[in-house]
């Protein structure tokens, strides 16, 4: 009876610990490997949502890649405007909640663009961008 008391408690211990793991407010809950391994890669975006209002028709798309040394590129589509590409520049704030981007051929005084991480996993990635008065919007990538 002890030893099975005592394998609960391990169970639940551990249970509790590695539900206070997660980085990320949609998950994983845990993961060995470091947001910025699971971020290299190239990401195409599959929906976005504005103020939580999933955009059935979207004419919007960004498609980013991110190359484990800090560089890396996006495809921003508009079906208006066209497509614009561009190189990048990018890095984890300490806590590794935020994505910073800013253009490679910027100054070094340019600001840099930020987008919150919501879920980050080998496959999928969540991002929240706050564009002011147009709401916040959540774009939901899978790796391809």
């Amino acid at each position: 009876m002890k030893k099975i008391l005592v394998i609960a408690f391990i169970a639940i211990s551990m249970a509790l610990t590695f539900s206070a793991c997660t980085t990320y407010e949609e998950g994983p809950a845990f993961s060995l490997l470091k947001p910025e391994v699971r971020l290299k890669g190239t990401w195409d975006q599959t929906s976005i949502y504005i103020d939580n209002e999933l955009r059935e028709e979207n004419d919007f798309g960004i498609e980013f890649t991110f190359n484990s040394d800090g560089t890396g590129s996006y495809v921003a589509s508009f079906s208006v405007f066209g497509t614009n590409e561009s190189d990048m520049v990018w890095k984890l704030n300490d806590d590794k909640t935020i994505i910073l981007f800013k253009n490679a051929d910027a100054d070094e005084s340019a600001e840099w663009d930020e987008a919150r991480i919501l879920r980050l996993t080998n496959s999928e990635m969540w991002l929240v961008v706050d564009s002011g008065i147009l709401g916040d919007w959540e774009m939901r990538y899978e790796k391809i």
